[in-house]
């Protein structure tokens, strides 16, 4: 069997494989046996014609190409054993040719590869964000919150009632006219034009407002004027846009109309912020906390949590220059799973909302092949970040030890209280340790790419104890069906 490589500029290799006739031959007499046991001729029992005869009852160019569509997936393996090329995924057979010599042309994908530029040497300003008074104020109310005693009023509505609204609200003044000075090209250029008279502004179904002094649900005006109205009321009114509003900069003085229905009332009595207060939020707890402890805990998790999303949208901004200085290969069969995964997702979320994928083609006119093309450039991205991501974790050694496992599993049981045990069974099982070693192990590459950033003095490791990267397809038999095979019927033999 004699194997030529050749490396195509898709990240892909093409196989032109040629073997020796008599091992064709060889296929084409276990074909016919096949063919002959499944036919009748007249005049031969089942499996007793000669070769010629099956020739000329079911056609050379038939036992060809069955004897080639069988041989085709053992060349393959072979192909790749002898090769030494690692596959990304199944390869394709293309062709058949039998002249000059019986030849079988593949192409398979290859596995990407990714050559990381002078990552270590990239630098970036990071400023560690501060948790404020005023953010544990506001923790602090969304635990009173959860724990107010709430209770539906049959009064008018007052400052601090809960409420429940059906809210429709459109534009009503015209639209102002929109200036273009042509001497100033920046002026000159494509811009919005605001929304006309009757345009939507707000609609929403059993909305639920919390009426609160220091804040303003929608516009300002919107909050006084729901006080005095009673379930079940319909209320009509008109605000104007004012300056300084940061998200509706754009419509500023504009007039919207409001037509309000009042659904529900709710009367909320927030309990007292004291130490029984705080020891009733924590009464699940070994020993309950004080409310100056309540408050402090309440700091370090908002404290975490920011540095949390901080660090990791700083290093998603690192990640992307690690990215944009390496040299990556990859596959289009890579994308096409990356888009494939995209649809997925599109289609799980359209199921939560009791929508089809199908449905959702037809009320937005657009078809899988428009979606997969707004998908493409963000699968492209996704792709080589992975890639990059990947690389780094292993040039970087990174490694997830079991004690960091078992130290999730039971900060995710702590959530159980006194029942955690119960529950160890469910997290502690083969899967989830395995999604959880996925978890640790990108948060700990994303502080390691941090670290980088921030210069901060990283020895690499002589060895790590668990890698894992992103599962690769194995080699696979290739897709026959679109082979297109040049035949002839110069070889026969006398006999089956």
């Amino acid at each position: 069997m004699n194997i030529q490589t050749e490396h195509l500029q898709d990240h892909t290799a093409r196989f032109i494989v040629e073997i020796d006739m008599d091992r064709l031959d060889k296929s084409k007499q276990k074909a016919a046996r096949a063919i002959a046991g499944r036919v009748n001729i007249p005049g031969f029992r089942k499996g007793k014609a000669p070769y010629r005869i099956l020739v000329q009852y079911v056609g050379e160019a038939n036992i060809l190409q069955d004897a080639v569509d069988d041989l085709s997936q053992e060349i393959y393996r072979e192909t790749i054993e002898q090769s030494e090329i690692e596959p990304y995924g199944p390869g394709s057979w293309d062709d058949f040719k039998l002249e000059p010599a019986p030849t079988f042309i593949y192409t398979v994908p290859l596995q990407p590869t990714v050559t990381l530029g002078d990552y270590r040497s990239i630098r970036r300003d990071y400023e560690a964000p501060t948790v404020e008074d005023s953010d544990v104020d506001e923790g602090m109310k969304r635990l009173l919150d959860q724990e107010a005693l709430v209770e539906e009023s049959t009064r008018p509505v007052e400052m601090g009632n809960r409420v429940t609204l059906d809210i429709h609200s459109e534009f009503s003044d015209d639209a102002p006219e929109v200036i273009v000075d042509e001497t100033n090209v920046e002026s000159t250029e494509q811009k919005d034009a605001p929304p006309p008279k009757g345009t939507e502004f707000v609609h929403e179904h059993d909305g639920v407002i919390t009426l609160e002094e220091d804040d303003e649900p929608l516009l300002p005006g919107f909050k006084q004027a729901l006080i005095g109205a009673t379930a079940g009321q319909e209320l009509e009114f008109e605000l104007t846009v004012p300056e300084g509003e940061e998200n509706y900069a754009d419509i500023v003085g504009r007039k919207i109309t409001f037509h309000v229905t009042m659904k529900k009332i709710e009367a909320v009595t927030l309990p007292v912020v004291n130490d029984d207060f705080a020891a009733k939020v924590t009464a699940t707890e070994e020993t309950p906390l004080t409310l100056l402890e309540l408050r402090m805990r309440m700091r370090e998790n908002l404290q975490d949590a920011l540095e949390r999303r901080s660090k990791a949208a700083y290093a998603d901004l690192v990640l992307e220059e690690m990215v944009d200085q390496a040299t990556i290969a990859y596959p289009e069969a890579m994308i096409q799973e990356q888009m494939d995964g995209m649809i997925k997702d599109l289609e799980r979320r359209l199921q939560q909302q009791n929508i089809s994928l199908d449905t959702y083609y037809k009320v937005t006119n657009r078809t899988e092949e428009d979606i997969r093309g707004d998908y493409r450039q963000p699968a492209i991205e996704a792709v080589r970040r992975m890639l990059v991501l990947r690389e780094v974790m292993v040039a970087e050694k990174i490694k997830v030890a079991d004690e960091q496992i078992n130290q999730r599993i039971d900060v995710l049981l702590s959530q159980f209280g006194e029942q955690a045990e119960v529950f160890r069974g469910v997290f502690d099982t083969p899967n989830m340790r395995v999604s959880i070693l996925n978890e640790l192990l990108e948060q700990n590459v994303f502080d390691r790419i941090v670290a980088i950033a921030r210069g901060e003095e990283i020895p690499v490791e002589a060895e790590s104890e668990v890698i894992m990267v992103e599962p690769v397809a194995a080699a696979e038999t290739p897709d026959v069906s679109s082979a297109e095979s040049e035949v002839s019927t110069e070889s026969e033999s006398e006999s089956i």
